[in-house]
């Protein structure tokens, strides 16, 4: 694990799912463009401050920025997928074939 790395890609992720470019994110935390596509590619680390105002601004959870476990690599993803699969009763192995195919 990568804290910065993790942290620039949770960030990334999270404003593009609020609909905010990277120029409308920074401007509204006061910082520059360039020093946010910094952070959001691993570059640096952002202080306990700046990590709170992109909370506020996205209306997020600051824990949100730190939820990674979906970031781990595809082969480790599908592992435990199947495992979780292969433990299931038939209701919810139904349930999470519709989930997937409506993808």
């Amino acid at each position: 694990m990568n804290l910065k790395k993790d942290f620039g890609k949770r960030l990334k992720e999270i404003r593009q799912q609020k609909n905010f470019t990277q120029f409308q994110l920074a401007e509204l935390s006061g910082i520059d463009e360039k020093h946010l596509s910094y952070i959001e590619r691993g570059g640096s680390f952002p202080k306990a401050d700046l990590i709170e105002k992109f909370a506020q601004i996205l209306n997020v959870n600051i824990c949100d920025f730190f939820n990674f476990q979906h970031l781990k690599p595809k082969q480790e993803l599908i592992s435990e997928i199947t495992d979780k699969l292969q433990n299931t009763d038939y209701k919810q192995l139904q349930y999470f074939y519709k989930m997937i195919m409506h993808f």
